[in-house]
C-alpha cells in the first residue's frame, strides 16, 4: 500500500514538473520573440546625419566620393573634398571608410586625423578596406569639414562611403546593424566548415569509411566563407588592421577555386574528373603564384587578381555539375532532389553576378551576391553531407555493437578468448619494452560436480558468481577473460602488478567467503588460481604456462584442504 502512494506521489510530482517546465520554456521564447518584433517594428530613430553628398572641389564644382583617382606621372596625388556640416552633439562622431585610398581629414583648415599610408611590402599599396573614425567638437555655426583623399592604385578609383556624422553610439549603430546578419552567416558557416574538417578528421582517426569530399567540402565552406565574412567589413570595423583582414580575404579567394576543384575532381567521373583536375592543377599554381608575387612585393593582388576572377568564371559550370552529382545521388532515395536543383540555380547565377558586379565596381553588391552564392552551395552540399555522414555513423555504430559483441562472453559479459587475441599484440609490446605485466590463471573447482547434481543451470549461477567476483576483485589496472568453460585469465597491466595482484586476490577470496555464508547459494564457490610476473624475462605464452601450472598446483592443495 505505502509503495503504491510513493508510485502515485512521484508520478503526479513528475506530471506537475513537466507541466511547469514546459509552461516556463514557452513563455520564455514568447516573450522573447515578441520583445524582439517590438524592437524591429518600432525602432529607435537615430541621430545619424549621412554625408555621402553635398561635396565640392577647391573650384566650388559638385564631386561624387567613388570617383578619386588623381595620378600624375609619378603616381597617385590627394584629392580635397569640402562639405559644411554643424557638430550640434557634445560626442559628436564622424565615420566613414576608404577603399583603396587613403584620407586626412581638416576641421576649418586645420588637420584633426592624418591616416597612416606607411605599409609593408606584404601588403601591397591598399589597406583595403579601413574605416576612419574620429570625434568632432560641438559647434551652433557649421563647421568646414575636408577630406583629403589619395588613391592607392593608378588604375582604379578610390572609394569613399559610409560616411555618417552623429551620435557617436547611433553612428557606430547605423554601420553595424546591416551588417550583423551578414556577418553572422559567415561566421556561422565557417564554424560548419571546421566541423566538417573536424569531422573528417575524426572519423578518418577511428578507421570509419568516410570519402575525401567531406573534407574538402569543408575546406571550400571554410575558406569561402571567410573570405565573404572578411567582406561584411566588421572585423576591420571592431578590430581595425585593415591591411591584414585585406590580405586574408584574398588568399582565402585564391584558395576557394582550389577547394572546390579538389571537391569536383573527386566526385565527378569521366571527362569531368579529367577537367576538373586541370582546373585544380591551374587553381593552385594560380593561389602560390600570386600568393608569392604579392608577399614579396613583386605583383600585388590588385594586379594579378584577373587570374582568379577568371577561375571563378570558369568555375561555374564545374560548381553546377557537381551539385547536379550530388541531386543524382538523393534522386536514388528520392530525398532533396527539387530543392538541389533550386539551389544550384540561384548558385550559378549568383556567382556569375557577383564577379560581374566587382569588375563593374559594384563592391556592395557584389558580396551580397557573393553570400548568396556561398550559402546555396553550403545548403545543396550540406543536404547530402548530412545524409551521408548519418549513414556512415549509423553503420559505424552497427559495427561497433557488433564487434563489442564479438569480444563479450554471453553468459558472464566479460571479455572472451577473442577479446584476448586482440588485446594479445598490445601485452607483447608492453613486455617488449619492459614494462612489468602480470598473468592470473583461475579455474573454478567442482563446476563438474555441480552441473551433474544440480543441473546446467547452477553451474552456469557458479560461473556468473565467479565472474562477478573477479569484476569486483581488479576493477582497474587490468582485464580478465573467460577463457572457456570453467577457466579465467587476467592480464595485469598497473604500475605495480604484484600489489594488485596481493589486493585483488585478498577482494576475490572475501567475496568468495561472503557468498559462501548464504544458506540457499546450493553450492561451494572455491577459485583456484596461479600468478606469475613478467619483466622482460619471458613471453606471454610462457608466462600464462607457468602461471596455468601452478594454478593446478593451487587446486590440488584447495581440494586437500576442503576434504
Amino acid at each position: 500500500m505505502v509503495t503504491k502512494m510513493k508510485s502515485k506521489t512521484n508520478k503526479f510530482l513528475h506530471t506537475i514538473e513537466i507541466l511547469l517546465a514546459g509552461i516556463s520554456f514557452i513563455l520564455i521564447i514568447l516573450f522573447s520573440c515578441v520583445a524582439i518584433f517590438h524592437k524591429v517594428f518600432t525602432p529607435t530613430p537615430y541621430h545619424v546625419q549621412s554625408l555621402e553628398k553635398g561635396w565640392v572641389t577647391e573650384n566650388g564644382r559638385h564631386f561624387s566620393l567613388d570617383g578619386f583617382n588623381a595620378t600624375t606621372e609619378e603616381g597617385p596625388v590627394a584629392q580635397r573634398v569640402y562639405c559644411l556640416v554643424t557638430p550640434e552633439d557634445v560626442d559628436t562622431a564622424l565615420i566613414f571608410r576608404c577603399r583603396n585610398c587613403f584620407a586626412n581629414v581638416y576641421v576649418n583648415g586645420q588637420l584633426v586625423y592624418k591616416d597612416d599610408m606607411e605599409l609593408a611590402t606584404m601588403y601591397g599599396r591598399s589597406p583595403g578596406t579601413r574605416w576612419h573614425r574620429l570625434s568632432l567638437d560641438s559647434s551652433d555655426k557649421p563647421v568646414e569639414l575636408c577630406l583629403e583623399v589619395t588613391a592607392s592604385f593608378y588604375d582604379s578609383h578610390g572609394l569613399v562611403d559610409n560616411i555618417y556624422i552623429g551620435s557617436a553610439d547611433d553612428v557606430s549603430r547605423m554601420v553595424t546593424t546591416s551588417r550583423v546578419p551578414g556577418f553572422i552567416i559567415n561566421t556561422f558557416m565557417q564554424l560548419v566548415g571546421f566541423v566538417l574538417i573536424a569531422l573528417y578528421a575524426y572519423l578518418k582517426l577511428r578507421a570509419k569509411r568516410v570519402g575525401k569530399d567531406l573534407l574538402y567540402l569543408g575546406c571550400a565552406t571554410f575558406f569561402s566563407s571567410q573570405w565573404s565574412g572578411m567582406e561584411t567589413l566588421l572585423w576591420q570595423f571592431f578590430f581595425g588592421y585593415s591591411e591584414m583582414f585585406h590580405l586574408i580575404g584574398y588568399f582565402s579567394l585564391a584558395v576557394t577555386p582550389l577547394s572546390f576543384g579538389l571537391l569536383a575532381s573527386y566526385r565527378l567521373k569521366g571527362k569531368m574528373q579529367v577537367i576538373s583536375r586541370l582546373y585544380t592543377i591551374l587553381c593552385g599554381i594560380n593561389a602560390i603564384a600570386i600568393s608569392v608575387l604579392n608577399v614579396t612585393g613583386i605583383l600585388e593582388f590588385h594586379y594579378s587578381l584577373i587570374f582568379t576572377h577568371i577561375l571563378l568564371f570558369l568555375l561555374i559550370p564545374v560548381v553546377v555539375k557537381l551539385v547536379l552529382s550530388y541531386a543524382e545521388d538523393l534522386s536514388d532515395s528520392g530525398k532533396g532532389t527539387p530543392v538541389i536543383l533550386i539551389l544550384s540555380g540561384i548558385l550559378a547565377i549568383c556567382l556569375a553576378t557577383a564577379v560581374i558586379q566587382y569588375r563593374k565596381g559594384s563592391y556592395a553588391s557584389f558580396s551580397l551576391y557573393a553570400r548568396i552564392a556561398i550559402l546555396s552551395f553550403l545548403s545543396c552540399l550540406i543536404i547530402y553531407q548530412l545524409n551521408q555522414i548519418a549513414n556512415t555513423l549509423t553503420k559505424s555504430m552497427r559495427a561497433d555493437m557488433l564487434h563489442d559483441l564479438a569480444l563479450t562472453d554471453h553468459l558472464t559479459e566479460m571479455f572472451n578468448r577473442t577479446a584476448y587475441n586482440e588485446h594479445r599484440p598490445e601485452y607483447e609490446h608492453l613486455i617488449d619494452s619492459f614494462s612489468p605485466l602480470g598473468v592470473i590463471q583461475f579455474d573454478v573447482n567442482n563446476l563438474k560436480k555441480v552441473n551433474d547434481t544440480l543441473g546446467h543451470e547452477k553451474g552456469d549461477q557458479l560461473i556468473c558468481s565467479v565472474a562477478e567476483g573477479l569484476k569486483k576483485a581488479f576493477p582497474e589496472g587490468a582485464r580478465t577473460y573467460r577463457m572457456g568453460g570453467d577457466e579465467f585469465l587476467t592480464v595485469i597491466f598497473s604500475y605495480d602488478p604484484d600489489s594488485t595482484y596481493k589486493a585483488g586476490i585478498e577482494a576475490l577470496n572475501a567475496y568468495c567467503d561472503e557468498k559462501n555464508k548464504d544458506p540457499d547459494l546450493g553450492f561451494y564457490i572455491q577459485v583456484a588460481h596461479g600468478y606469475t610476473l613478467i619483466k622482460g624475462n619471458k613471453s606471454l605464452s610462457e608466462a600464462i604456462e607457468e602461471a596455468d601450472a601452478l594454478m593446478y598446483e593451487n587446486k590440488k592443495f584447495l581440494k586437500m584442504s576442503r576434504s
